[in-house]
């Protein structure tokens, strides 16, 4: 890739392993993607995308009418540190700026955004995944929390991890996502759960202790509010045909 290009996509229940030799993000847009990357299963949302490093291996698999931004970007491009952090940690919560882009850019219409759109908006990309100072902090904790949202994390916990006070982290979490940390926390735990209900067949209620939540019924309740079905409907629609 000589140079970069913005491209709307939709993915099919399955695809082969893919690599090329440019840096790609991944960011949904609308509904979310089971996600592979080097051998590492994740899923991503309107919350959660990830950076493919050149030359990383990576698939995916999402239903019709799901679909996602494609950032695609010259290595060159991308200064060498911040790029070795985002080959260390792929997942990246995304920053509020840059799903306000993602849904912007899709409204536009065709699969692959002019020109003119991707100068205008690759800056800002590129600028919210610097991960310097703050950022890098945030984004750290995040993927803590992804990774094991059903451990205890009150605030004061992750305001310790991140280095600020409880009140500083607020304000640092609305600023970068428009979130609180309760409700970054309240997402990831409904991510994973969502993850194990279409990848496993482990007992809901499993599940749910595993994921945080203090009940079955407190899963159920979360996911018809954000998604509109019960936990055995998601399982239904999103398990692998056999």
């Amino acid at each position: 890739m000589s140079s970069p290009a913005f491209n709307l996509r939709r993915y099919g229940p399955s695809s082969e392993v893919d690599r090329h030799d440019f840096a790609q993000w991944v960011i949904p847009v609308r509904g979310e993607l089971a996600f592979e990357l080097e051998g590492r299963g994740a899923r991503l949302d309107g919350l959660q995308g990830a950076f493919v490093a050149p030359d990383a291996g990576h698939a995916q698999c999402a239903g019709d009418d799901d679909r996602f931004l494609i950032v695609g970007c010259p290595a060159a491009l991308i200064d060498d540190d911040t790029l070795a952090r985002l080959q260390r940690q792929p997942l990246l919560a995304l920053p509020a700026g840059v799903r306000a882009m993602a849904l912007s850019v899709a409204r536009m219409g065709p699969d692959r955004i002019a020109a003119e759109v991707v100068q205008r908006e690759l800056p800002a990309v590129l600028q919210a995944f610097s991960l310097a100072g703050s950022a890098t902090r945030l984004q750290a904790v995040c993927a803590r929390i992804a990774q094991s949202p059903g451990q205890a994390w009150p605030v004061e916990r992750i305001a310790a991890e991140v280095g600020v006070s409880s009140s500083r982290l607020h304000v640092l979490f609305r600023e970068a996502f428009a979130l609180s940390p309760q409700g970054w926390l309240s997402a990831s735990r409904l991510r994973w759960a969502r993850g194990r209900l279409a990848e496993t067949e482990l007992p809901i209620a499993d599940i749910a202790q595993h994921a945080g939540y203090s009940e079955q019924s407190a899963l159920t309740r979360a996911l018809r509010r954000e998604w509109a079905m019960t936990p055995a409907e998601y399982r239904r629609r999103h398990r692998p045909a056999q």
